[in-house]
């Protein structure tokens, strides 16, 4: 476990127990600091447990069987991918399996009812990150309790009466199979009722619903959308409505919730929200049924925190619980302020957690926060749930939902997304204790003006660099290199990475982010940058040039600089037309066209040419007396070609060309150009064995010291003056070039 994830966990309990304390008396403290004590052993307890489940190398496993519940079931092209409950490892894992023929995906697109499955195939710890900032799917899956995942390659149904499911598993298995028949009914319905319903009622994310989602999540109101307090309040309140016009008794009520809270949350897709309220409702019926006592809403939020802890510790570095848990304390100790104050107060709150987890915050979710609420609780819950159980209201309740998407997406395209970068984690707890403190009244005005001011030097500190850096990306098998100039002058990037696809049947096609969202715009965003100055895309090859039309969705590009001739190409054609970059924007060079572009100095191409290796661009610049070189794929005879035409060429940092393939990198190029060190951009296992061993020989005949990204992950180089420079590595840690 990361250092900065035990930090998390000890900074959110801290916070609660420090304002419990601040509300009770002394014996409180001491329950308060036992129960955190006890809490933090469980903590560690339960990651030993996990540690010793995980499965560090890849393992074979065969005649294996799992549960396989209906509604866990994703299909995209002909990856199926689900979470399961895996029989002999007694544990619950992430599944990946390629469907070996279109029928076979067809008989899952029909799968509706749980059931035990056999399997073989490979087992292991999921990957973590390889790039700073770069989405930590290991973490999420620890979130779920999941810590092993397993690529099959052979999956059939068992079909012996003695693999049936009784007892417990049998009752969960008909709420899975519900939930799946709901999905289905939902599903069904028009658009985007049925988006809508799926997402309110059943907490369950369709890929045909997200471009809605994806502008609710852009006006930071997910939160609202997302399966929590006000969902089960709104329950909660129709069924007593509902029971008190049938003339049942209020404890009839609340007996019938005390049974049907858990299911929904089954039911619900088991969210940290969704976890957290339902179970806060449920302490207090049972006091009150059973005590005869109603618990605070403080103490009771305390319990479910410590169970929910219990359950899953991991779950605390979630998004949705990091914000469920917050949001829902400051709710309890402000329930008197009027609805502006409260929806103010709330925004602040949620404002640190949002930048820590998207880097990004658009202004008009401070008034939506406030203005949106009424609109949500009395015209899309209800339109949702008339819609979904009146059918013959259903187109009705369908248009009131469609102009209430057509606003969202009216506020969605107005500019006003502040890309404020990733804060530090000790801002993140400092901004949070602050706010904390402002609830005291003492010192308000001081207490204000060092939150505003810590704000903003964050944001300063984050978006102007004091250092020059050049950044490699671990982008896989493929190129993409980032050199930002200190203070933000100047943002070029230099390739983009792709993924070489080779599916030609449509049934086989998936539908995902590309790494250049999920990487390289997601590092920049992280970065407070929102603007390339320079994108140069070497040649054409989709290892270099792929993501490009999915980054400029994120980031905006000034100047597109390609080889010259490769602006006329159909392949580049279509990239642009996908892309945001106007032709305008576009600067095809050569040397005979382009001396100097900024601090780049082109020594490749010569004469116009066709995109390919041979027509690559090559790139010589300096940032404090500290050369680097970038060729591309540009093969032995272009080096030798640029080493004889630019005689005094030399680099302290090499960008060997080709991935470290035998056909880049010449013993004459290393020789000439005298370089420090170098770096290899090569993906994992790669089917074309880069880097070559000839190309280490030669880095190894001339003393060179390299890494590759596949083994060290993103590299940054700092330079420091002098032709030297500092090293740090994503995976393997920090080094000096002199």
């Amino acid at each position: 476990m990361k250092f900065s994830f035990n930090w998390i966990a000890l900074a959110i309990l801290a916070v609660l127990l420090l304002r419990v304390v601040a509300l009770r008396s002394t014996p409180f403290f001491v329950a308060w600091f036992l129960f955190v004590s006890v809490t933090l052993c469980v903590f560690i307890a339960w990651q030993r447990k996990m540690d010793a489940r995980s499965v560090i190398n890849e393992t074979k496993i065969t005649e294996q069987h799992v549960i396989l519940y209906p509604d866990d079931l994703q299909i995209n092209g002909d990856l199926l991918k689900f979470s399961a409950f895996w029989i002999e490892g007694k544990q619950k894992i992430q599944s990946f399996y390629i469907f070996k023929s279109e029928n076979e995906r067809k008989l899952f697109l029909d799968y509706n009812e749980t059931a035990i499955f056999s399997f073989r195939g490979t087992v292991k710890q999921p990957d973590g990150p390889t790039n700073e900032n770069q989405f930590d799917y290991q973490k999420f899956l620890k979130t779920k309790n999941i810590v092993n995942t397993v690529n099959i390659s052979e999956l059939s149904e068992e079909k012996d009466d003695r693999s049936e499911l009784s007892g417990a598993p049998a009752a969960l298995a008909h709420v899975h199979n519900f939930r799946k028949y709901l999905l289905n009914y939902l599903g069904q319905t028009a658009q985007p009722l049925g988006g809508y319903s799926q997402l309110l009622l059943l907490g369950y994310y369709d890929s045909d619903f997200s471009d809605p989602i994806e502008i609710i999540n852009k006006l930071g109101l997910l939160y609202l959308f997302s399966l929590s307090g006000m969902h089960v309040f709104y329950i909660i309140s129709v069924l007593r409505w509902f029971f008190a016009k049938i003339y049942l008794s209020d404890e009839f009520c609340s007996w019938f919730l005390l049974i049907i809270l858990p299911l929904y949350t089954i039911l619900g897709g088991l969210s940290a929200s969704l976890l957290r309220s339902v179970m806060m409702s449920w302490l207090i019926l049972f006091s009150q049924i059973f005590f005869k006592k109603t618990i605070s809403g403080v103490t009771v939020e305390s319990l479910v925190l410590i169970i929910n802890l219990y359950w899953c510790p991991m779950i605390v570095f979630a998004m949705g619980a990091q914000l469920s848990y917050l949001l829902t304390f400051v709710l309890i100790m402000n329930r008197r302020i009027s609805p502006i104050r409260l929806g103010l107060k709330l925004t602040a709150y949620s404002i640190p957690i949002v930048l820590w987890n998207t880097y990004q915050w658009n202004w008009l979710t401070t008034i939506l926060s406030v203005a949106i609420v009424p609109f949500f609780e009395w015209l899309v819950m209800p339109a949702v749930v008339i819609g979904a159980m009146v059918p013959v209201l259903g187109a009705l309740c369908n248009e009131v939902l469609i102009v209430f998407t057509k606003v969202l997406f009216l506020f969605g395209s107005w500019p006003l997304t502040w890309d404020y970068g990733k804060p530090p984690l000790f801002f993140v707890v400092f901004w949070i204790i602050l706010l904390f403190l402002l609830e005291q009244r003492n010192h308000s005005a001081k207490v204000l003006i060092c939150l505003c001011t810590s704000f903003i030097f964050c944001a300063l500190m984050i978006r102007f660099p004091l250092q020059d850096q050049v950044i490699y990306f671990d982008i896989g098998q493929g190129d993409s290199t980032l050199i930002r100039e200190r203070f933000n002058g100047c943002i070029t990037l230099v390739d983009t990475g792709g993924k070489v696809t080779f599916n030609n049947e449509e049934w086989k096609k998936r539908t995902s982010k590309t790494t250049g969202e999920t990487i390289i715009a997601n590092y920049l965003l992280s970065k407070g940058i929102s603007k390339i100055n320079n994108l140069f895309l070497t040649h054409q090859d989709t290892d270099h040039v792929g993501n490009f039309p999915s980054i400029t969705q994120k980031i905006r590009v000034d100047h597109l600089f390609v080889p010259d001739g490769m602006e006329v190409l159909d392949s580049f054609r279509t990239r642009l037309a996908e892309s945001t970059i106007e032709t305008n924007k576009i600067y095809p060079i050569s040397t005979a066209k382009s001396g100097k572009i900024g601090i780049f100095k082109i020594l490749h191409p010569f004469i116009r040419g066709e995109g390919t290796n041979e027509d690559s661009i090559t790139l010589n610049f300096k940032l404090r007396n500290t050369t680097f070189i970038i060729s591309g794929d540009l093969a032995q005879d272009g080096e030798k070609e640029v080493i004889n035409l630019f005689k005094t060429t030399q680099a302290d940092i090499l960008k060997t060309g080709h991935h470290g393939s035998k056909t880049s990198t010449s013993k004459e190029y290393v020789d000439k150009l005298k370089p420090k060190f170098a770096i290899i951009s090569a993906g994992r296992n790669n089917r074309y064995g880069h880097p070559n061993i000839e190309t280490i020989k030669t880095l190894n005949g001339f003393k060179v010291p390299y890494v590759n990204t596949a083994s060290v992950g993103m590299v940054k180089i700092v330079p420091q003056g002098q032709h030297s420079a500092k090293v740090e590595t994503f995976l393997k840690g920090n080094g000096e070039i002199r």
